[in-house]
């Protein structure tokens, strides 16, 4: 009994340390951007936009908080190479999926699968109007894409259901994940450090 006590205390240990150490793994990617880092990126990336579960840009972000110094354009180009890019490229592989099943199977298969997709046809009817079926709706989805903040799903269904070209959708969404994920490097990083800045400004007044 003793010894299945001990490796019961022991799992249970390792499980309440997950989080402590997804946190400890995300801080070191993005504080010490390099190319193993930028594997993980990737990785969590892909799993994240496939299952839509976290706001991992805004969590990548926000471990600008704990950097030393403050936000160097030096980092700014690591962060671009090791943290933007992967996060562009496994975010598109994760939404192929769905782009896939709104291709090929159209309203019928949104309708079908809506509970899990949690977008139903009047949201794709609504994302629509922003697309004219002209030249320029490429622009459109580039420029939507690389709002920070905005979710990514709706856009994923849209393409698909349009019948957007996968080359299109490919390369215009690594582009716009990418800027996306700069942008918010930029605003959270900036905003994080002017506030941590003003805290330690009214801690010392």
């Amino acid at each position: 009994m003793t010894s299945v006590h001990a490796v019961a205390v022991r799992s249970t240990k390792s499980v309440m340390d997950l989080p402590t150490d997804f946190i400890q793994v995300v801080q070191d990617v993005v504080l010490h951007p390099d190319w193993s880092g930028a594997i993980i990126i990737f990785l969590l990336s892909f799993a994240n936009e496939l299952i839509a579960v976290l706001p991992y840009s805004v969590i990548l972000s926000g471990q600008l908080l704990f950097l030393d110094s403050s936000l160097s354009l030096a980092l700014v180009a690591k962060l671009f190479v090791f943290v933007a890019i992967p996060v562009g490229v496994g975010s598109v592989i994760g939404t192929l999926p769905v782009y896939a099943v709104a291709y090929f199977g159209g309203k019928p298969a949104i309708e079908k699968f809506h509970k899990y997709l949690h977008f139903s046809w009047q949201d794709v009817e609504r994302v629509n109007l922003y697309f004219k079926g002209k030249w320029y709706d490429k622009f459109i989805f580039l420029v939507l894409r690389s709002v920070p903040f905005f979710p990514s799903l709706p856009f994923n269904v849209v393409a698909g259901i349009i019948r957007m070209r996968f080359f299109s959708y490919f390369v215009l969404s690594i582009i716009g994940f990418t800027i996306r994920m700069v942008l918010t490097l930029i605003i959270i990083g900036l905003g994080m450090g002017a506030l941590s800045k003003f805290l330690i400004f009214i801690y010392n007044s």
